[in-house]
């Protein structure tokens, strides 16, 4: 099981929306894919469908995460939800599970862990030990990185990457959760080492639209050494709306823009994962786009619009 986290330094830019469609997109290309929800505000769920309620809190992930620090054996087998219903218009032969998430349950599962401390940062990687053979993907929702579950998720991890919007702050968080990403050997003292994949840039307009913030954001995330995706992700109204119903756009309109952009996104996630970082395809900056643009227009329209 090769398993991914989605990772930014605070909320916002769409760590759930970018889970969801990361993982739908690898189960519609018929792999075995496992979402874990490690995010109290339970959204990978929701986007999925799924809200735990009364007697289905029992199958939150924070129980086995709480128990398991706590010296408790535990397994995840009994709390595994099966969405694969999703990929049924499709006729893919993939799965989509979700170990899902609860606020109550998972802010206390953050503050036992905060306690535990260092010594406990294996335990999502030990539980997911068991079903290592019965998935091909498993893609993690992680909380903001000041949160002790956003280690608990790094330490599982393998690969993991993370995003911008078109506002500046998310570029100097990136930054951070790069650091982050890189220093995950040190902090767990060897027990894991995720390959940083690179960054994309979600909520994106096209360029007849870029505002200034947006132009510098695309810049940065170049002057930054982010390793931005070539595939942005555009904003979309079918996207959010996607969320509401409980169902990812890449499934929901997998033959429209928003279905599209996601496949593309996945494919590069792919070879990434399977090509050194120095053959990689990186987005250009604004400024290289821009310029591109202008030499493309023929002379003739130049002197048209006075250009």
């Amino acid at each position: 099981m090769e398993k991914i986290a989605v990772a930014s330094q605070k909320g916002g830019p769409g760590k759930t929306t970018t889970t969801v469609n990361l993982a739908a997109g690898l189960a519609l290309a018929g792999f075995r894919v496992l979402v874990a929800d490690i995010e109290p505000q339970a959204q990978a769920g929701i986007a999925l469908g799924v809200r735990l309620k009364g007697g289905d809190v029992a199958k939150s992930l924070a129980l086995p995460l709480q128990q398991l620090a706590q010296g408790v054996p535990s397994s995840l087998r009994n709390i595994i939800i099966d969405r694969s219903e999703l990929l049924q218009a499709r006729k893919s032969k993939g799965a989509l599970h979700l170990l899902a998430s609860e606020q109550a349950t998972m802010s206390n599962a953050q503050h036992i862990l905060h306690a535990a401390g260092v010594e406990k940062v294996h335990v999502l990687r030990t539980l997911l030990e068991e079903l290592d053979d019965e998935y091909d993907f498993a893609v993690f929702d992680t909380p903001p990185a000041v949160q002790s579950l956003n280690g608990v998720a790094l330490a599982a991890s393998d690969y993991a990457l993370t995003l911008c919007n078109p506002k500046g702050a998310t570029v100097e968080g990136a930054v951070t959760m790069r650091s982050t990403i890189r220093h995950v050997k040190d902090r767990t003292r060897g027990l894991a080492d995720p390959k940083y994949l690179g960054v994309v840039l979600n909520m994106a307009k096209p360029m007849g639209e870029w505002s200034t913030e947006e132009i510098d954001v695309r810049n940065q995330m170049v002057d930054a050494n982010l390793l931005p995706f070539v595939t942005e992700i555009r904003e979309d109204s079918r996207i959010s709306g996607s969320y509401a119903k409980g169902v990812p756009a890449v499934l929901g309109y997998a033959r429209a823009a928003p279905g599209k952009r996601y496949a593309k996104f996945l494919q590069e996630v792919l070879d990434r994962m399977d090509t050194p970082e120095e053959e990689w395809e990186l987005a250009p900056s604004a400024d290289e786009m821009l310029d591109a643009a202008e030499a493309a227009v023929p002379p003739q329209a130049k002197e048209v619009s006075g250009v």
